[in-house]
């Protein structure tokens, strides 16, 4: 009994891990072939294009372990009966529920794994990854921002249309300076950035309006700098409110102070917060599927395998997306949307292995 679990465990094994690095360099040669262009035209070493594409690979491993492991059991399962295997096996005395029982233990623990990769790996590696892409092409960061405004303790106002997370740079900023509730100073400019050896900020191409009691100037200037304005970066930054990219304990905050201010904004949130804590879970349940299902392929075992795995992969996830829509728009529970494409999909598949038995 021994040697079969053995040998049931390596061959599922051996075909997902190879499907997997498979799946995942095809992911990540999609991705550096539409950088291409990006890449040309960037200054980017070779190095840094390297290390770019590692650090996107923990994303597309977790996103392929599913439809990986679903083949693997699939195509092992269909070879047993393809090559007479199964024949031996129950003549044995070997039950189908125990041949298959190492799979679903593999199942469980795969998605154990899965959660714990998640969590520790594939979410520093994707912010990681952002901010690699930002750096080296320039591309619009998640912590962009637009129509910003801010006040300071110096009378100071704010108003910048755009700020670029990957130049530092704050676009069409209009700069309001009072003194006792009247306007002394109004400042126009193209753009301004934070001068780190000065500790302020400057701006370019500026057109200043000084206000002196009942007189208003207006000048012109190429550079204008203000020593009083010097509010960090930072504060121009979009704070991450990515719930898919927090880790849990800021994400469970994060969705706490939504539910009390804004229940539309929450139940989108939540429902991807959800999702995020359900994507390993897809391992298990496309497994279990597969496990489930009748094979009686005789030839063109891989062919068959592969049409089999995808469309039971493609049920899965049209559900899923499906009740995604639904949870975003309040139409379902949070909760509701994430686990009814997994008991869908596992009924679905139930009913198609009765039908199959009894034919």
């Amino acid at each position: 009994m021994r040697i079969l679990t053995r040998y049931t465990v390596s061959s599922v094994l051996r075909i997902a891990i190879t499907t997997l690095l498979m799946f995942a360099l095809i992911l990540a040669a999609v991705e550096l072939f539409s950088k291409m262009d990006q890449i040309m035209h960037s200054e980017a070493s070779p190095v840094d294009i390297v290390f770019y594409i590692i650090v996107s690979l923990p994303e597309y491993l977790l996103m392929a372990a599913s439809i990986s492991f679903l083949f693997a059991v699939t195509y092992f399962l269909s070879s047993l009966s393809a090559n007479n295997e199964m024949i031996p096996i129950l003549n044995a005395g070997v039950s189908p529920a125990r041949l298959r029982l190492p799979i679903v233990v593999l199942a469980v623990i795969a998605t154990l794994l899965g959660v714990v990769f998640q969590e520790h790996t594939v979410i520093s590696a994707a912010n990681l990854h952002d901010e690699l892409e930002t750096e080296l092409f320039g591309a619009s960061s998640t912590r962009d921002t637009r129509n910003i405004v801010l006040t300071d303790d110096d009378g100071f106002i704010i108003y910048t249309q755009r700020f670029r997370e990957a130049t530092g740079e704050i676009s069409s900023p209009v700069l309001v300076r009072s003194r006792d509730g009247r306007i002394e100073e109004r400042v126009e400019a193209a753009s301004a950035r934070f001068d780190e050896d000065k500790g302020y900020w400057v701006f370019s191409d500026a057109h200043i309006y000084t206000i002196e009691g009942n007189t208003a100037r207006t000048r012109t200037a190429g550079s204008y700098e203000d020593p009083l304005f010097d509010p960090e970066p930072r504060l121009f930054r979009s704070q991450n409110t990515s719930v898919e990219t927090m880790d849990r304990e800021a994400a469970r905050e994060y969705l706490s102070r939504l539910w009390d201010s804004d229940r539309t904004t929450w139940q989108e949130k939540a429902t991807d917060y959800y999702r995020r804590l359900a994507s390993p879970l897809a391992i298990f349940v496309l497994m279990f599927i597969s496990v489930s299902m009748n094979f009686s392929f005789r030839r063109n075992v891989l062919l068959f395998a592969i049409i089999q795995s995808l469309s039971i992969a493609v049920i899965y996830y049209v559900a899923d997306m499906v009740f995604s829509i639904m949870g975003h728009q309040g139409a379902v529970a949070p909760i509701v949307a994430v686990i009814m494409p997994i008991v869908m999909t596992i009924l679905l598949s139930l009913v198609i292995s009765m039908i199959g038995r009894r034919a």
